[in-house]
């Protein structure tokens, strides 16, 4: 995967050349990890383009680039979060950035992340396996209290251990769901004689 600061100015040009101006890189990104992990509970197929852009038409070329650009994110990331669990990292904006800005995109991240994890209301946070509920709900207020942040708050923050948090929390999440998905499908295979 390209590094997250380049794949930052990526999602940025791809959403600017759509015509995109609400959304920046962090939320497009939590998205897709909660759409992750939606997917996988709810057996339901995310439809991403309408997820980050509801009145978007796939048939609108000005949507093609970001539409691909959603699926080879999902396909990345998803590879990331099964395969090298230690690769996968949160796309914020550059640490050389004032702090206000990164957490404003921490708190994107978190807002996405729940907006894709609940997208379809196929299931309420209390259906997540183990601790995946309390951690959802860490995600929710955090992007609510980010948000909302002052100057004073801001510098009060350990950004770096809520930005651990936040990726190990999204991770656990998937990993839960991902363990409970295995069992079940475990469970429903008819044993070999």
């Amino acid at each position: 995967m390209t590094n997250l600061v380049d794949r930052f100015t990526q999602i940025e040009a791809t959403l600017d050349l759509a015509g995109i101006e609400e959304l920046g890189p962090s939320e497009v990104h939590g998205t897709i990890v909660g759409a992750m992990c939606n997917h996988m509970k709810s057996g339901i197929t995310p439809d991403l383009l309408k997820l980050i852009e509801p009145t978007a038409d796939a048939n609108d070329g000005r949507f093609t680039q970001l539409s691909a650009m959603l699926y080879d994110l999902y396909r990345e990331t998803s590879e990331l979060l099964i395969e090298t669990k230690d690769g996968f990292d949160l796309i914020l904006p550059s640490e050389d950035e004032p702090i206000d800005v990164r957490v404003d995109g921490i708190a994107a991240w978190c807002k996405g992340f729940v907006l894709g994890l609940l997208y379809n209301n196929a299931f309420s946070i209390d259906q997540l396996p183990e601790s995946g509920p309390e951690i959802a709900r860490d995600l929710m207020e955090i992007a609510e209290a980010a948000a909302g942040a002052s100057e004073e708050d801001e510098e009060d923050w350990a950004l770096a251990e809520l930005h651990e948090y936040i990726k190990v929390g999204s991770q656990l999440i998937f990993e839960f769901i991902y363990s409970e998905s295995s069992a079940k499908e475990a469970e429903s295979k008819p044993a070999a004689n």
